[in-house]
C-alpha cells in the first residue's frame, strides 16, 4: 500500500528553546500515535502539519505531492486539526456546523449535509436535538464530538486529532474510538494521527503505529 502522508526532518524551535524535529511516514488507513512528555511539542506538530505554525526547515507530503503545491486553505480541508478545546462561535449547533461552509474553498468541494450530519450524531452518540442548542452551553464532551463533526463535514484526508477523549468519559471515549478506528478504513484515502495521554486510547485503537516526541537543546546534533 503506497504511503498516504509524510513528514521528513520537521523541525520548530520551542518557546523554551528547544527543538523538535520529527519524520514519519502514515499508510492509508493507519492511524500514528504521538507520544511524548508535556511540552515535548505534540500539540505543536499537529499544528505545524495543518500549516497553522510555520516550520524552520522539513518536508510534508500528501500521496506524494508535497504540501507546497496546495494553498493553505485546501491543505486545511484535506489536513484538518482538531484542538482540544473546540472553538464555537454565538449560535447553535446547527449554524457552528454550517459556518465551514460559508467559505467560498468549502464551497467549491462539498457542501453541507443535514443527513449526513444526523448519522454522523448516531455514530457519536449524540442526541439529534443537540444541534438546535446554544453551541457554548454544551458540556465539554458534547463540545468535542460536535467540534469532529465539523470537521468531518468537509471530508478530510487526514485528521489530527489533540486529546480528542479529554473531555469524555470512559464510555463515550470508548464510542468515539470506536468511531474513529471505522471512519479511518471506510475509504481508501484516510488516515489519522492522534495525541492522548490515556494508554487505554491507544489500546484501542487498530492500526497504529507510535511516534515518541523528545525535544532536544540547539546544542544537540542531527544525523
Amino acid at each position: 500500500m503506497p504511503d498516504l502522508f509524510a513528514f521528513k526532518q520537521l523541525q520548530r524551535t520551542l518557546d523554551n528553546s528547544r527543538i523538535i524535529k520529527e519524520s514519519a511516514v502514515l499508510k492509508a488507513g493507519h492511524i500514528l500515535a504521538l507520544m511524548g512528555p508535556s511540552g515535548s511539542g505534540k500539540s505543536t506538530l499537529l499544528k505545524m502539519l495543518a500549516r497553522l505554525l510555520p516550520t524552520e526547515s522539513g518536508e510534508v507530503f500528501l500521496s506524494g505531492s508535497s504540501w507546497t503545491e496546495y494553498s493553505p486553505q485546501e491543505w486545511r480541508m484535506k489536513i484538518h486539526y482538531c484542538p482540544q478545546q473546540p472553538v464555537f462561535f454565538p449560535g447553535s449547533g446547527l449554524d457552528n456546523l454550517q459556518m465551514p461552509f460559508t467559505l467560498k474553498q468549502i464551497q467549491q468541494s462539498c457542501s453541507f449535509d443535514l443527513v449526513h450530519t444526523y448519522t454522523l450524531l448516531d455514530e457519536l452518540g449524540l442526541s439529534r436535538s443537540i444541534i438546535e442548542q446554544e453551541a457554548r452551553t454544551l458540556s465539554g464532551g458534547e463540545a468535542s464530538r460536535l467540534a469532529l463533526i465539523r470537521s468531518l463535514l468537509i471530508k478530510p484526508m487526514v485528521l489530527l486529532l489533540d486529546e480528542p477523549t479529554a473531555h469524555l468519559d470512559g464510555d463515550s471515549a470508548a464510542w468515539m474510538l470506536n468511531f474513529l478506528n471505522r471512519w479511518v478504513r471506510a475509504e481508501n484515502e484516510r488516515a489519522i494521527i492522534i495525541v492522548s495521554h490515556n494508554a487505554k486510547d491507544l489500546k484501542a485503537i487498530n492500526n497504529t503505529s507510535r511516534l515518541y516526541l523528545v525535544s532536544h537543546s540547539e546544542d544537540d546534533q542531527y544525523e
